[in-house]
């Protein structure tokens, strides 16, 4: 039986930045059940850099890992900003978030008429106003996560695919697992299936929420793709889409909840998108090219969950990240590091504690 100093299930952007984190000084092991890495939510994802997305938590996270991505701008990131589109009913939604963000990041308030010059496929009858949050980017998440993995794999980290777990017990002060391998630690980054590994463990769940989001990809046969545009979404996320490689993909940016599993995308979903999309802007277009849904994970106050299992240092949870978990990913991986290595955080004086988050209390938020 092969041991290891730590365990991680997951081998999703938190499992694999952890691991790349924290196998320079602990002996490592990353445990995947699908035959490839990173097949699920990491794989599909849609990933930006913005700095004014998410609740306090997650802009506090994104701030945290701006220095990373800054770092390495050319090999993660591609600049192309946000631009969040309001109609005649969310102009006073565009003023007040402007408001609320203008002193902390780069934003531009447009009319409709500048609106339309930035963006010119959009619908002159639907545009109000808008907010731009100048330097938002693009995340190359493929070469974010190769920069991970290949540090992990070069510092002699572990990885297990095609691994289903079938027991786990505690004996003598270490888990193991299926009678094959064993850690003194176990941290559940399996995201959607966070709490089904728990219960196999013997560990409470936190009640989790997948949420499903859908994107779909089309040609416009009436309007050249502009690669000039930014990504454009609603002020209140009831769509948003960008130009790639001389397509558009938009999503109707659906949070249907449902239960793990390997997602596709629903007919009724897409249409919706499509119905959005057409009413917002003047774009033709008589065939989705391709589509595909991933599950973005929640919690109650969709705030990540990090931490030991209360009071246990034995089972370490990475989970809940929804929507922001590309964009975080340097700021958990190091958090959560520095915490299993009960080390001091230099960005809390009670790492211990992050942002007050304790299991328990999220368990009885939710229920």
């Amino acid at each position: 039986m092969k041991h290891f100093d730590i365990i991680i299930i997951g081998s999703g952007i938190a499992g694999m930045s952890l691991g790349s984190t924290i196998c320079i000084e602990r002996n490592v092991a990353i445990i995947e059940k699908e035959k490839q890495l990173s097949y699920h939510s990491t794989g599909r994802s849609f990933a930006f850099f913005i700095e004014s997305y998410g609740n306090k938590e997650i802009i506090e996270l994104t701030n945290i890992s701006k220095k990373f991505f800054y770092n390495n701008f050319d090999l993660f990131l591609k600049k192309k900003g946000v631009l969040f589109i309001g109609n005649n009913n969310q102009k006073k939604i565009v003023e007040n978030f402007y408001n609320n963000h203008k002193d902390k990041i780069h934003l531009e308030l447009f009319d409709r008429i500048e609106t339309l010059e930035l963006a010119n496929c959009m619908n002159k009858n639907y545009v109000n106003n808008s907010v731009l949050d100048v330097n938002a980017c693009e995340i190359d998440v493929h070469n974010l996560y190769e920069y991970y993995r290949k540090i992990f794999k070069n510092n002699n980290g572990n990885i297990f695919t095609d691994f289903k777990i079938q027991s786990a017990e505690y004996i003598n002060n270490k888990w193991i697992i299926n009678n094959e391998i064993s850690s003194n630690i176990i941290v559940n980054a399996s995201g959607a299936w966070a709490d089904e590994v728990a219960k196999v463990f013997n560990i409470k769940p936190i009640n989790v929420v997948p949420k499903i989001r859908t994107v779909f990809v089309f040609k416009p046969n009436n309007l050249p793709i502009n690669n000039r545009w930014p990504l454009i979404a609603d002020i209140e996320e009831n769509f948003y889409f960008k130009d790639q490689n001389n397509q558009i993909f938009a999503s109707p940016a659906d949070e249907k909840p449902s239960y793990p599993h390997d997602c596709f995308p629903d007919d009724l979903d897409v249409a919706i998108g499509i119905d959005r999309i057409q009413k917002a802007t003047i774009f033709q277009f008589n065939n989705i090219e391709n589509k595909w849904s991933g599950l973005r994970t929640f919690v109650g106050d969709k705030s990540p969950v990090i931490g030991f299992e209360n009071d246990k240092k034995n089972f370490f949870w990475l989970v809940g990240q929804g929507g922001y978990g590309i964009q975080t990913a340097p700021a958990l991986a190091e958090i959560s590091a520095d915490l299993i290595l009960d080390k001091k955080n230099k960005f809390f004086d009670n790492q211990s504690s992050m942002y007050n988050i304790s299991i328990e209390r999220i368990r009885n938020e939710i229920l």
